[in-house]
């Protein structure tokens, strides 16, 4: 009689990761097709499928799906969001999801259905992460990754900074949608701020600054900050994952970050951190869309930055790991 096999472990986590893939669906398709935006209260199946005019008893299965994946809640055979769903994920509300998720998923997930024909035949040829035109379609739906949470938990850190309330003014590095701006500017009394980006991504930074009514104290810079001046006299220069684009020139543009400051001024980076060889946190991932078709490695080692701030004449970087929505991301601050 032939040993039946013995298993030393699960195969769970595989399992999971494979299963993984469906809730991500689930949740893409509702967007599509705006089953957030009806279910305030609650709602019968016959009656969102007549609202999405959508086949009723697939809606009804498609409803429980988006149960499982605690998305919804149903009581007595009918549905309506939860909190969170409707805070995030209901168009019109001011932390409204759905664009930076779209635009996610088109960049770092939806590349991945060409994933063995990348790694047969090597980078493809086409618009890449570096292109302008993609950046300025995704800026105002990537404000969103800035709205609330993040932006307070920013402002919090930067408030704290030794000699924060005497600061005049400072520079948004490659800041896109200039949010992380406008909450620091509102953080202070009286400091002003600019937004540096390129004019096709400053569209919607104008937008917002509008919106909020903050045009007195915040402008905006039109350029490429890896060949223009960036002016002179800031209390702080801020760049929120952007540097990635910089990787090459690093040494350089810290050398004119570090002339732009006045005396004793800020200059902080938030990044990715890699670790474990370039494989950990899992932010990682995000990358490999990228890098594959590009033939670049976007992606910075921890610590990477801040010893290239040494170089480059900082006195001292302090550096913290947060803990973010989107995955663990590190903080570099350095002081001139």
């Amino acid at each position: 009689m032939k040993q039946l096999p013995e298993s030393k472990g699960s195969y769970g986590r595989f399992w999971r990761m494979l299963m993984g893939a469906m809730p991500a669906r689930i949740l893409m398709s509702a967007l599509d097709l705006g089953v957030f935006d009806l279910l305030d209260d609650f709602r019968s199946p016959a009656e969102v499928a007549q609202r999405l005019d959508t086949h009723p008893a697939n809606t009804r299965l498609f409803l429980d799906s988006l149960v499982t994946a605690d998305l919804l809640e149903k009581r007595h055979g009918l549905y309506r969001n939860l909190p969170d769903t409707t805070h995030f994920l209901k168009r019109g509300t001011p932390l409204y999801l759905g664009d930076l998720l779209r635009f996610s998923w088109g960049l770092c997930v939806d590349p991945l259905k060409d994933l063995p024909k990348l790694l047969r035949e090597g980078p493809a040829p086409g618009p890449g992460i570096e292109d302008e035109n993609l950046w300025a379609e995704a800026s105002r739906s990537n404000a969103a990754w800035a709205f609330g949470e993040m932006g307070r938990m920013m402002a919090g850190i930067v408030s704290e900074l030794d000699g924060f309330p005497g600061f005049a003014r400072m520079l948004d590095l490659g800041g896109g949608h200039g949010i992380f701006t406008l909450y620091f500017v509102q953080a202070h009394p009286s400091m002003t701020g600019v937004v540096f980006d390129r004019p096709a991504i400053t569209r919607a930074t104008r937008e917002f600054i509008e919106e909020y009514g903050m045009a007195e104290r915040v402008g905006i810079a039109q350029g490429d900050y890896l060949t223009d001046d960036l002016g002179s006299g800031y209390d702080l220069i801020w760049a929120s994952s952007t540097l990635n684009f910089a990787r090459q020139e690093l040494d350089s543009l810290l050398t004119k970050i570090y002339a732009a400051l006045k005396p004793d001024g800020y200059f902080a980076a938030f990044q990715d951190g890699l670790t474990h060889e370039h494989t950990k946190p899992d932010v990682a991932l995000g990358f490999l869309p990228g890098a594959l078709q590009s033939g670049a490695d976007f992606g910075f080692d921890q610590g990477e930055i801040a010893q290239a701030m040494l170089k480059a004449g900082f006195r001292s970087v302090r550096s913290h790991s947060l803990d973010t929505p989107m995955g663990t991301m590190d903080l570099d601050i350095a002081r001139k």
